[in-house]
């Protein structure tokens, strides 16, 4: 049911069920760790407020040495690397020898045998202290990829007899199924298969335990929940396995929606139960002693505004009770500290001074408020909200995310045969506590969950777009407050837009005011605010809502101008301006072909030249077949990727000549080529397609443009126009002949 609230929102109810009963009991910070990389900046690793907020959240676990970075390092450069020049004599069959009597900082490969110039900024035996600094343990991450059971067994050896670190937890290689991955290619040319990676395990953990029989062996670190390798590794190696790892970034379409993104964080079911029918199947007296590591995760692999902003922090809390539930051991997120330009999966960014980002804010509610037995829960009745209960003898602690922008959740907790205290404590993070700003890319303001006592009576009541824990004492308990509550710096009333924006596109607007209603120093509430504009815009709303600090607006532009947006809440008013931009397309053609075709940045399936007999005084790309089948992975009449000099951000489409010779020869007359554009937000963005037959013997221009302004913000991450050859029927058929092209380019807006 949904009724109106405080005159400009609405809420929607739900009913939780619980049944207090522990299903399981982890304890919590297993679940709250994280990634440290040798590319680190060592002031930034070592920054005071990142020692204090990484002590504050208590992660059991920090991963090390960094992802695809574990199978490129030699862990130890003694005898070989001095730090300035390399003992290349050392390098003998592949294989580094390296004087383990004495510790040294290791060295980054290029590929195996090939040392690169630049080798991190910090060294293992830095990330092993960073870690026990915290009060956390070391998981490593050996070297399979460019290195051998030996470099592994030794780095035990080190770390555990020498150095005393207690690493229980090592995985031998990482994601070695993707072809990005040192080692995913092994030395004769081969890829690696399950089979093979589970004859390496056997060989690694031998060694490793060899060394220290305590220590837990673990793999295949697969990147995806898909894990091709894991059932090859109980199958072969299962006695070996002490626990099964993997990576998740289930956010596969990049230009998601939010409701869609939310989604994704209950993904763990299907994998999870496929796994244990691993384990059932081949190690069935093993089935409560092997354990599940999420040694990588994160919302998404793009790291771009949706990584930085409150809802992956809200995801997170999501995503770790979907760990909890499914039967996930321990999880290290990716990663501490790495930042791109709108974004980043760091969990921390600098911008002059270290901020948490909302993801932190999310793992934080569960360090600080949940408790380590999960107990069984339903929420019905809102399709917006998401619900996680756990306890401990004295409490029961209630998570709920409400991922509506426009509705508070109420729910209704039945909890039968349990009697609660009169009073308990509530700690919420919303757009008060953490705000990100899309036009600078960094948090406008990030503090810790605000917390308050509640009357435990009625219903729990949750704001739009946040996470809130309920903290309910039973009977008999007293109520249990930190203590610490952060003074925040109370924000004016202001509003915040770009200083420019183009004609064709929404603009994306937000209203603040940071204030405390339950502060009298700060005076009443502003729920909500009015807003007007003048110049060539539409508003979508007349009021924003203003509740929990942060209200969003959209302007539609109706032509160029300046437009001026105020913004009004009781008495107080503010304006700004922002100059839409006309929009005018233009061609950059970026593809000639009158160099050496080394110089064009291409490639192909089949075999691309340069030809001056089809256009006077002219060189052209031609594309030449010769009775090839155009199949699947086989189908790359020519890739092409954009230089630096273009502005992918303003990329509107593709322009092309193209032809195919008088000889051209299929049976298909339906033969064609599609145009594609490939973003790192999208991957596959079909631009048009065109049949060969119309192209005989004659130029044709085809102007391609992207098919819905939902995909400009892709743009920017454009890495390849893919010129696809194509049959539609199922059975393909040869291709003779040559396909031209010419004059390749963008359209650009």
């Amino acid at each position: 049911m949904t009724v109106s609230l405080l005159g400009t929102m609405v809420a929607q109810s739900a009913t939780l069920k619980v049944d207090p009963t522990p299903v399981r009991e982890v304890d919590r910070h297993r679940f709250l760790g994280t990634n440290a990389g040798l590319w680190h900046e060592a002031r930034q690793l070592f920054d005071a407020d990142v020692q204090y907020y990484l002590r504050e959240l208590n992660p059991s676990f920090i991963r090390i040495p960094g992802g695809s970075w574990s199978d490129e390092y030699v862990w130890n450069g003694n005898g070989v690397w001095d730090g300035n020049t390399f003992d290349m004599s050392k390098l003998v069959d592949g294989q580094w020898q390296i004087d383990y009597s004495e510790y040294k900082p290791g060295f980054h490969l290029l590929a195996p045998g090939k040392p690169d110039e630049w080798h991190g900024n910090v060294d293992v035996y830095a990330l092993h202290e960073f870690a026990k600094d915290k009060g956390s343990h070391s998981i490593v991450t050996v070297n399979v990829g460019s290195g051998s059971p030996e470099m592994a067994a030794e780095w035990v050896r080190w770390a555990n007899l020498k150095m005393g670190y207690g690493v229980e937890y090592w995985e031998v290689g990482n994601e070695l199924e993707g072809r990005w991955e040192m080692g995913s290619t092994l030395p004769d040319g081969s890829r690696m298969t399950g089979a093979v990676y589970a004859e390496k395990f056997i060989e690694y953990a031998k060694a490793m335990k060899a060394v220290d029989p305590s220590i837990k062996v673990g793999g295949p670190t697969a990147a995806s929940t898909r894990a091709p390798f894991m059932e090859d590794l109980l199958r072969i190696a299962g006695d070996h396995v002490d626990f099964l790892s993997f990576h998740t970034y289930p956010v596969e379409r990049h230009l998601a929606g939010e409701r869609e993104i939310i989604e994704q964080a209950f993904s763990l079911e299907e994998p999870m139960k496929r796994y244990r029918g691993y384990v059932e199947k081949y190690q069935p007296d093993r089935v409560r002693e092997i354990e599940f590591a999420i040694t990588e995760w994160n919302s998404k692999v793009l790291e771009d505004r949706h990584t930085g902003e409150l809802l992956n922090g809200l995801w997170s809390a999501i995503f770790v009770g979907e760990m909890f539930r499914e039967g996930v051991t321990f999880a290290t997120q990716w990663d501490l500290l790495t930042v791109t330009e709108e974004g980043g999966h760091g969990m921390f960014h600098f911008a002059g001074r270290c901020m948490p980002k909302s993801q932190y804010w999310g793992l934080y509610l569960w360090s600080k408020y949940m408790g380590n037995q999960l107990v069984t829960s339903e929420l019905s009745g809102n399709d917006t909200a998401y619900a996680v209960v756990t306890r401990d003898d004295e409490r029961l602690y209630v998570m709920v995310v409400n991922a509506s922008r426009d509705a508070f959740a109420e729910v209704e907790l039945e909890v039968p045969g349990v009697a609660f205290a009169q009073e308990g404590r509530m700690a919420t993070l919303s757009h008060r506590e953490y705000f990100w700003d899309m036009y600078t890319h960094q948090p406008k303001w990030s503090r810790k969950p605000s917390e308050k006592k509640f009357p435990i009576i009625g219903k729990l009541e949750v704001p739009p777009y946040s996470a809130r824990v309920f903290e309910l004492p039973l009977k008999g308990f007293d109520l249990r407050l930190s203590g610490e509550v952060e003074n925040a710096e109370i924000q004016p009333l202001d509003i915040l837009l770009p200083e420019s924006a183009p004609a064709d596109l929404p603009i994306e607007g937000w209203v603040f005011l940071q204030n405390d209603p339950e502060d009298p120093k700060v005076g009443k509430q502003f729920d909500a605010a009015k807003v007007s504009v003048q110049g060539p815009a539409k508003l979508d709303t007349a009021t924003v809502w203003l509740g929990e600090a942060a209200g969003r607006f959209f302007l539609t532009p109706t032509g160029a101008g300046t437009v001026t947006v105020r913004a009004k809440a009781n008495g107080v008013s503010i304006e700004r301006t922002i100059e839409v931009l006309s929009v005018q397309e233009r061609k950059e053609i970026v593809w000639q072909f009158e160099d050496a075709s080394s110089q064009w940045n291409a490639e192909t399936s089949y075999q691309l030249i340069g030809d001056d007999s089809v256009r006077p005084n002219q060189q052209v790309a031609a594309v030449v077949l010769n009775g090839d089948v155009p199949t699947s992975g086989n189908d790359q009449l020519a890739i092409f990727s954009p230089p630096e000099s273009v502005d992918k951000k303003r990329i509107a489409g593709v322009v092309l000549d193209v032809a195919v010779s008088d000889d051209f020869q299929c049976s298909d007359k339906q033969l064609g080529i599609r145009v594609v554009l490939q973003s790192g937000m999208d991957h596959w963005i079909d631009l048009g397609s065109l049949t060969l037959e119309e192209v005989r013997g004659k130029w044709k221009t085809l102007e391609l443009k992207v098919p819905d302004p939902k995909y400009y913000p892709a743009m920017g991450s454009t890495y390849a126009v893919f010129i696809q050859l194509y049959q539609n029927k199922d059975e393909k058929v040869p291709v003779s002949g040559k396909v031209y092209l010419d004059n390749v380019g963008f359209i650009l807006r």
